[in-house]
């Protein structure tokens, strides 16, 4: 008796022990992932929720600044963003509870649901490929008039897409895989039309009442939401508010919601389950196609993840609309979560959630994990702003060179796009131009680097070097629909029809 109560006490003392060490390790984990998440809040590359799961235990929830700047309001765990493109994953949850129901097949084509979608097209475009953006449609939000014109309308979906949306294919459907925000926008009117019920009813019906996320919607252009986070855009001088945009309109089915963090926790939780779906539907839904891209997740393998040794798979998504950004990821093997909800378009600077998160995974995998670095480009654009674009461009090239280390050069091509078209907005053409013609330097092979400088030399009005531009555009991106029309226009400007 005596021999087992002594093993006994052994055995409790052990697991107290274990359960001390999984807990500090947790709060050393958590301190970890706050003093990264905050710098990159110092450094303007984050603001708002954060929300870290391991093993279904919470590592750290936790939000950084404010949700109203004007108001100076906090963000909280429960205030409302926009999540953009993570909009994706729930409409593809919705398609494959009427695939279960019997209501859908996969190789069903779009003229099956859509008649009077056009019939070149919508008669071999299949659900499967609408779902893994493999259906070859031109993407609708890369058109011209999308900021300055679409953005603005109040149609219901359909004649939305009646009106706007093109048919002319950039490839064969199925035969490769680019991200298209069509397809997700016919989906949605796919569910409405086997329903006959709008389709932010239907999620609410078969997803958010289900599991109780409360707080999660579509946006509505009139409706007055309760705790939610007002939008920003950081313009190198500061944060100034986003523009406007009608969500439900304007991107409907592919990007329109809004949630929470503790919302967005309860929807990683039902995925570990069968209350929304099956198994057998489940594996279809996370298995991916062309691109690593599977039904609204991109879905990779990877062995010895950061070094540790372990085999795992990575499930994730960014959402960026008008205002905010949005990232999520989630490892099923070892039930990690990590939720990124952003009020001032930190997507865009350089792409930093992505990087946020990476930094997060080292953590949780216990490998070596850097502090983050302020953006080059803000240091740079101070240079320039006290005095001169050129003296600004002549510091840059000496920070590269000497002190590339003490930067984050993430999203460099995308962050002196950017600069450049500040600089445009200003109406500083020639300091535009400057900037861009340095990013031309750097990434010789950016369609979209030689798309914005044809843009500057139309604005100057030097219309064979805008020419030469977008036809380099062209050569490099042959989907580039912008860059076809500015050159309908250029040559209809060089040689007028009389």
């Amino acid at each position: 008796m005596k021999n087992f109560l002594f093993a006994l006490l052994v055995l409790l003392s052990l697991n107290t022990f274990a359960q001390k060490t999984f807990v500090n390790s947790n709060k050393e984990k958590a301190k970890k992932i706050d003093l990264i998440i905050g710098k990159y809040h110092d450094y303007n590359l984050f603001n708002g929720s954060a929300l870290v799961v391991q093993n279904g235990e919470i590592i750290l929830q936790k939000n950084y600044g404010k949700a109203d700047m004007g108001w100076s309001i906090e963000a909280t765990s429960d205030t409302k963003f926009r999540i953009g493109s993570v909009t994706k994953q729930f409409t593809a949850m919705l398609i494959m509870q009427l695939k279960q129901e019997g209501k859908i097949k996969l190789d069903d084509k779009i003229n099956d649901y859509l008649p009077w979608f056009s019939k070149t097209v919508g008669s071999k475009i299949t659900i499967h490929q609408l779902l893994t953006h493999t259906s070859g449609l031109p993407n609708y939000t890369d058109f011209p008039d999308f900021k300055t014109k679409m953005v603005f309308e109040n149609l219901s979906g359909k004649d939305f897409a009646v009106k706007y949306f093109k048919d002319n294919l950039g490839f064969e459907p199925g035969t490769k895989q680019n991200y298209c925000n069509t397809s997700y926008y016919l989906l949605g009117l796919i569910i409405e039309e086997i329903t006959k019920k709008p389709y932010e009813e239907v999620l609410k019906e078969k997803i958010f009442d289900v599991i109780g996320m409360k707080n999660t919607g579509i946006e509505n252009p009139k409706q007055i939401i309760l705790n939610d986070a007002q939008g920003y855009d950081f313009d190198y001088d500061g944060y100034q508010k986003t523009d406007y945009i009608n969500i439900k309109t304007a991107v409907f089915s592919a990007g329109g919601m809004y949630s929470t963090a503790n919302d967005m926790r309860k929807w990683d939780d039902a995925l570990y389950t069968n209350t929304l779906l099956n198994d057998e539907n489940k594996k279809i839904y996370f298995t991916p196609s062309l691109g690593d891209y599977a039904y609204g997740l991109s879905v990779q393998k990877h062995q010895n993840f950061l070094g540790s040794g372990k085999n795992v798979t990575t499930m994730a998504h960014s959402g960026g609309i008008n205002g905010f950004s949005c990232n999520i990821a989630r490892i099923p093997e070892d039930k990690i979560y990590v939720i990124l909800l952003d009020n001032t378009r930190a997507g865009k600077r350089g792409g930093q959630l992505e990087a946020i998160i990476d930094d997060v995974f080292r953590v949780l995998y216990n490998t070596k994990v850097d502090l983050p670095k302020p953006l080059i480009i803000f240091e740079v654009y101070k240079k320039m702003k006290a005095e001169s674009v050129e003296k600004g461009i002549i510091y840059l090239k000496e920070l590269k060179k000497n002190k590339f280390d003490a930067y984050n050069f993430n999203g460099f091509e995308n962050e002196l796009n950017r600069l450049a078209y500040k600089f445009l907005g200003e109406r500083k053409t020639d300091e535009a131009l400057k900037i861009i013609n340095y990013a031309v330097s750097e990434f010789p092979n950016s369609s979209n680097i030689y798309d914005t400088r044809g843009e500057i030399y139309f604005n100057k009005k030097d219309y064979n070097a805008s020419k030469k531009d977008y036809q380099k555009t062209l050569e490099l991106n042959p989907n580039n629909d912008n860059a076809k029309e500015m050159l309908l226009k250029i040559n209809q400007i060089l040689s007028p029809k009389n």
